[in-house]
């Protein structure tokens, strides 16, 4: 009877992990993606005015979706309607160009994700915490723990606070590597781990200055269908 009642209680305990990889399987074989989640930045432009940069989330494979005006980067990239990034490091990108076709195209572009597993020795914690985000839509607020950073070579000085989480944020921090026209306003540092966020950033250098921060997540949906898309290239 123990041993039933134990090979039931690790059934049980696993049930959740087998449902969540089966809906990954099934997630990653649809063309059809529903973006629950959006999470929203504050930063500072190059005029010193505040902006919002909101990106969209699909938590089931952690894919990640840019447009054009919710992230940022309509004033650069006119063409783009959409990029879908990937952990893997695949990027979609959807377009539409002006004066000819108006079938919606697809095109496929490559980053290259390193699997980091802890933070550069130049990244000092200080040992402060900040906590971020809003509950009102039913997010917890987000922890985070403040670094100190120093550059070889520049006299530039860093403060981050970064926070742990269930997602993989390095494509966020390479999407700027594209050599393509769209830009994300904030650029995310590219040396630390993926599961770390950056919450905020303030960086003073001698022309000027990058600050950040974190505002909140909430509850969205935006839906993708590929199958509406002409692949190209």
């Amino acid at each position: 009877m123990n041993k039933l009642l134990k090979i039931a209680l690790v059934g049980f305990l696993l049930y959740p992990i087998f449902i969540m990889a089966q809906q990954k399987k099934a997630a990653k074989n649809t063309t059809q993606y529903t973006f629950s989640e959006m999470w929203i930045w504050e930063y500072k432009d190059g005029s010193g005015n505040k902006a919002l940069m909101a990106i969209y989330r699909e938590p089931v494979l952690n894919y990640w979706l840019l447009t054009p005006d919710d992230a940022g980067f309509r004033s650069t990239d006119e063409m783009s309607l959409w990029f879908i990034l990937k952990p893997d490091g695949e990027v979609l990108q959807a377009f539409q160009e002006e004066g000819k076709s108006r079938n919606k195209k697809l095109v496929r572009h490559r980053l290259f994700p390193e699997k980091k597993t802890r933070l550069p020795g130049y990244w000092r914690g200080t040992g402060k915490t900040r906590y971020f985000g809003d509950t009102f839509s039913g997010f917890p607020e987000m922890k985070g723990m403040e670094y100190e950073v120093s550059y070889e070579k520049t006299n530039d000085k860093t403060a981050f606070f970064l926070a742990k989480a269930k997602v993989d944020g390095c494509m966020l921090s390479l999407f700027n590597d594209l050599d393509i026209d769209a830009k994300l306003p904030i650029r995310f540092p590219k040396d630390i781990p993926g599961d770390f966020i950056p919450l905020s950033e303030y960086t003073v250098f001698p022309a000027g200055s990058v600050q950040y921060g974190f505002k909140y997540i909430s509850h969205t949906e935006y839906n993708i269908d590929l199958s509406e898309y002409m692949e190209v290239w």
